[in-house]
């Protein structure tokens, strides 16, 4: 709006219309002029400010909905985290039943072959003790009959 614009009766907005009333001011009056003009910028300048505002409001939804979604998604996290924790905390049991179930066969077929190859070589064993015993007895006569001869040599030297 220009200045002559302002003086304009009918251009004058319903907020001013009371202070020319009020005071008694003449169009003409620079200081009418000055409110006019003055009134003119505040007006802008809240123009202004409003689209700010709108602005910033909009950016504000933004973030506002992507700090939602953020903690909706922690939320959500945390659920899931518990859950691990709780699988975590049971997987020790789980494994060593799964553990026990793989290996119960195998270690019981070992064991039953440990003793059956014992009871088959049980005899074998006993052959070789004995044998052993055999061996000993054999030694200590051959060390008796060699002692027993060698003292006959030396009484008749």
């Amino acid at each position: 709006m220009t200045p002559e614009e302002l003086l304009q009766a009918e251009n004058l907005p319903p907020e001013l219309e009371w202070v020319a009333t009020h005071h008694r001011l003449n169009p003409d009056d620079p200081v009418y002029l000055l409110i006019a003009w003055h009134w003119h910028r505040v007006k802008s300048s809240e123009d202004t400010l409003q689209a700010a505002i709108v602005e910033l409001k909009t950016a504000l939804d933004a973030r506002i909905e992507a700090l939602a979604d953020a903690a909706d998604a922690i939320a959500g996290v945390n659920a899931v985290l518990t859950e691990v924790r709780q699988e975590m905390a049971n997987r020790p049991a789980v494994l060593g039943k799964e553990l026990e179930n793989q290996l119960r066969h195998p270690v019981t077929d070992a064991v039953a072959q440990l003793k059956a190859m014992e009871q088959s070589l049980g005899p074998v064993a006993r052959s070789f003790r004995i044998v052993r015993h055999r061996e000993l007895l054999a030694a200590l006569l051959t060390g008796a009959a060699l002692g027993a001869l060698g003292a006959m040599i030396l009484v008749k030297s």
